[in-house]
């Protein structure tokens, strides 16, 4: 048996308690899910917030680490409290494989076709939450419709709180070379971290973006559209045989989750690095 954890631990980005909370898990848990692991055991909550802040706020959080651990069939198994001049919340994720189960951010082969599991924007989208709520927000909407702000920001939530449980479960079932998700490195940090392990050339020639998120992230000067716009529980970066593309996609897809194929791994023509296809294509679209 092989155990898996991963400590995950940042700044809240969102004023819900219950919804800040799922984050956390689905962001703790994504390291795991992300090594093929689909047995996630619990989860310990690390809570580092400053004494006026509201014990509601703190509660709402605990609540909504629990309710997304529930939907797994797994506990939030208590944690740690500390004080601090400014609320740092995260997780403790463990899970147990068999170590042959464990797929690792390495052994990527030349010819394997690359897939996405959740489009990209996340960090333009909650950057104009934040500016909605604050003296930034006239600046926005000169510029962008606040309803088309609140359908980008209800997108990305609902990426950043939905598990990838099924996404490891397909990598077991149909079996990959490799995977990471992506987070704060952007997609093509991630990439290149598995291109240099693996010791070839990551070539990425089309990206699926939140609709809306490219004209955020220039507005803000985000490097979305260069590959290195940051993630919070973003999606898996998978490398896989061909001839199995068709049957990951349809096991995601009867579960009705999309998955693209973003590139192509190819053979190192010098130092292994991941980059961007001349022609690379933006897909604009949303999630379910």
């Amino acid at each position: 048996m092989a155990i898996v954890e991963n400590v995950d631990i940042f700044t809240p980005i969102h004023d819900d308690p219950f919804i800040q909370g799922e984050i956390i898990a689905c962001n703790a848990t994504n390291d795991v899910f992300a090594m093929g692991v689909t047995d996630v055991i619990s989860l310990q909550a690390f809570l580092a917030y400053p004494k006026e802040l509201p014990e509601e706020i703190v509660v709402g959080v605990l609540k909504g680490m629990k309710h997304f651990m529930e939907r797994h069939n797994a506990k939030l198994s208590g944690g740690q409290t500390i004080s601090n001049p400014v609320p740092v919340f995260g997780g403790i994720a463990l899970g147990v494989a068999h170590p042959n189960e464990i797929v690792y951010s390495h052994g990527a082969e030349v010819g394997d076709v690359v897939l996405l599991t959740k489009p990209l924007g996340i960090q333009s989208a909650m950057r104009s939450y934040r500016d909605l709520k604050d003296e930034n927000r006239d600046a926005l909407l000169s510029k962008f419709k606040e309803s088309d702000l609140k359908r980008i920001q209800d997108v990305a939530v609902r990426l950043m709180t939905c598990s990838n449980l099924e996404v490891a479960q397909a990598m077991r079932d149909v079996g990959v070379h490799a995977a990471t998700d992506i987070t704060g490195f952007g997609l093509l940090g991630h990439a290149g971290n598995v291109s240099s392990l693996s010791g070839v050339d990551v070539v990425i020639n089309q990206i699926p973006v939140i609709r809306g998120t490219l004209q955020l992230a220039e507005f803000y000067g985000h490097k979305l559209a260069s590959g290195f716009g940051a993630e919070t529980a973003g999606g898996m970066l998978v490398f896989l045989e061909p001839r199995k593309e068709e049957v990951f996609r349809d096991f995601l897809g009867k579960r009705n989750l999309p998955c693209w194929p973003v590139g192509r791994v190819t053979k190192a023509k010098g130092s292994p690095c991941a980059c961007l296809a001349q022609e690379v294509q933006f897909i604009e679209t949303e999630f379910p």
